[in-house]
């Protein structure tokens, strides 16, 4: 299982229709499932940074890539995203060096 944070900037646009949010985020859990992706937690950041920031849950980095590609041709996200290992997956990761 694959584990990412997930930094989002609205466009233009975006910002333009903020008040679709939630409507554009059911869209995109129904895209998350149609790729086996799951938004464990999402938290909307206004005057932030970012405008978003959620924690993304996937097989393998290769969806996480997909989703990620994929939520930015709607128009309305830029998405930074960085995978994040819990401490079970850090110590198995340090024991491999």
């Amino acid at each position: 299982m694959s584990t990412a944070i997930a930094l989002l900037k609205w466009t233009d646009e975006g910002a333009r229709s903020y008040r679709d949010t939630l409507q554009r985020y059911e869209a995109t859990t129904s895209l998350a499932e149609r790729l086996d992706v799951k938004i464990a937690e999402i938290f909307w950041t206004p005057g932030g940074p970012y405008d978003i920031v959620c924690v993304i849950e996937a097989p393998d980095e290769e969806r996480l890539a997909a989703f990620a590609l994929e939520t930015e041709t709607r128009g309305t996200l830029r998405v930074q995203w960085t995978t994040a290992y819990g401490p079970e997956q850090m110590r198995h990761l340090l024991s491999q060096v």
